[in-house]
């Protein structure tokens, strides 16, 4: 389990590390009239676009969070933060803060939602929300890879949705970090069981690394970065600006 300590106080270098930022969807003084004008007008409406109520105020912290995080690491105001498509959608600095190198990947399930960001290295995080209903193995028979859908029918029972889970978000992270989306290969990932009995993820493709994130409260998590050398990983937590707070309350 990650402690994500509080990101008061000035943000520690990127050089060198990758920083990962828990946030959290379910703020309880989220108001939609302070939070909506702090995203762009194209992300302003795809917000409104949301049929439901939730996933509109799940969209909108996540991308305020993201706008947030960055502006504080490029020392801008929030709103001046732009981006431009890369690959198959991800999205990327734009033009006039490209040069900063920084490198960011956004994942949002359920309540929860993961940011991280380095320099200078392609970077991909997935999150999963664990649904204890969702029938995995017609999905891990579609786009696992045979050896993987075999190692994951030889767990016991009770491990084969926590490993599928696991695997998944593994895979994501790959095709994220590459920029490929959907539309590239599934890397081929190792299912098996450590020590304890607790299902373990690895995988072995050059010149990337693959690291499982202990999230713990029914959520899985994974993050590829760019590069097989030790790279630090630095957690964080975000918090909302009081200034959101205060038009919230005014």
């Amino acid at each position: 389990m990650i402690d994500w300590p509080d990101s008061s106080g000035p943000l520690p270098s990127l050089q060198g590390c990758i920083h990962v930022w828990a946030v959290a969807l379910d703020y309880a003084r989220f108001d939609l009239r302070s939070w909506l004008p702090r995203l762009s007008p194209q992300e302003q409406a795809r917000a409104l676009r949301f049929k439901f109520a939730a996933d509109r105020r799940r969209y909108i912290i996540a991308h305020v969070a993201v706008r947030d995080i960055l502006a504080g690491y490029l020392n801008v105001a929030a709103g001046d933060v732009r981006f431009v498509e890369g690959a198959n959608g991800k999205p990327r600095l734009g033009t006039r803060l490209a040069g900063s190198g920084i490198e960011f990947n956004l994942s949002h399930s359920h309540e929860r939602a993961l940011f991280a960001a380095t320099q200078e290295l392609a970077v991909g995080i997935d999150l999963e929300f664990v649904k204890s209903e969702f029938g995995f193995h017609e999905v891990a028979e579609r786009f696992f890879a045979r050896d993987e859908v075999a190692a994951l029918r030889a767990l016991p029972m009770a491990l084969q949705r926590q490993a599928f889970y696991k695997c998944w978000t593994s895979k994501e992270a790959f095709l994220k970090a590459k920029g490929t989306g959907l539309s590239g290969a599934l890397d081929e990932v190792e299912i098996g069981l450590s020590s304890g009995n607790r299902v373990s993820i690895s995988a072995s493709v050059s010149g990337w690394r693959l690291t499982e994130l202990e999230l713990g409260a029914g959520y899985e998590g994974a993050l590829v970065v760019e590069r097989e050398k030790a790279t630090s990983i630095h957690p964080l937590q975000w918090q909302p600006a009081s200034d959101i707070d205060a038009e919230t309350s005014a």
